[in-house]
């Protein structure tokens, strides 16, 4: 997510389509959604989908950002390496998480050796990119680095995501460029827990589909998160429609 906060700040959140120079003001404050109720919805569903598709613990955190998803998958268990575009973002999760290891993507290429990794995890990365050719290009990378057996787990937005209609716990979304957005368009909404905005990319399901199947990947499982009466949130209209979408690819 692109951010911008009521003090004019502008950064991309869990990056691989951002700006090289990036604050370290701005890397702590986006440190300010990692506890958050959105966290839990997303992430819920993503230690029993690692349970059934990888056959290994090795892990990549696949745009990182301060490292909160990369410390994520070690408290699940796995040997996790993270990595991201953005110097700033990636020193701060060396103060957030010194205990884990964090290398900085050049050019697009992950510097680390092909067919390496059992899991590759991309959380709220792919509706940072504007264009097919990028989303097919970020999903190619992940594939190279991925053993023959690999499984590319990717958490991003609904199509339900950004719209003004709905009524999340952690965001508002009546913005106008909202209303009928197209695939590739900017949207935008704001996160309550922490007083930012954001602005991301609008793509559908079926166009996250058509990505990863130009990038050679075999879609196993597409699951959208919902809210339950029995967890720690009192959830508003994530009880019957999810804000994100987990896609589950085989390389």
């Amino acid at each position: 997510m692109n951010l911008t906060s009521e003090r004019n700040m502008s950064l991309d959140a869990i990056v691989y389509h951002s700006e090289e120079n990036k604050s370290v003001t701005q890397a702590i404050q986006y440190s300010k959604t990692h506890d958050s109720s959105h966290r839990f919805l997303a992430y819920k569903n993503i230690p029993a989908l690692l349970n059934k598709y990888s056959y290994g613990k090795k892990a990549l955190d696949y745009g990182t950002g301060t490292g909160y998803s990369a410390q994520f998958l070690l408290e699940i268990g796995f040997d996790v390496t993270g990595v991201d575009v953005s110097k700033e973002m990636l020193l701060q999760a060396q103060v957030n998480y010194p205990h884990l290891p964090f290398h900085q993507i050049q050019n697009k290429e992950i510097p680390i050796t092909s067919d390496t990794f059992d899991v590759v995890f991309s959380s709220f990365v792919l509706f940072e990119m504007g264009s097919e050719d990028e989303i097919v290009s970020y999903l190619k990378e992940a594939k190279r680095v991925m053993k023959e057996n690999g499984v590319l787990v990717a958490v991003t937005g609904s199509e339900n995501f950004h719209s003004p209609s709905k009524n999340w716990l952690s965001f508002r979304t009546d913005f106008p460029q909202n209303l009928n957005p197209k695939s590739g368009s900017l949207v935008k909404l704001y996160h309550r827990e922490s007083d930012m905005e954001f602005t991301d990319y609008y793509w559908t399901e079926a166009d996250y589909r058509n990505f990863f199947t130009k990038a050679g990947f075999h879609l196993e499982e597409v699951i959208y998160p919902l809210g339950e009466k029995d967890e720690p949130y009192v959830w508003c209209d994530e009880y019957t429609c999810s804000p994100f979408i987990i896609f589950v690819a085989k390389k």
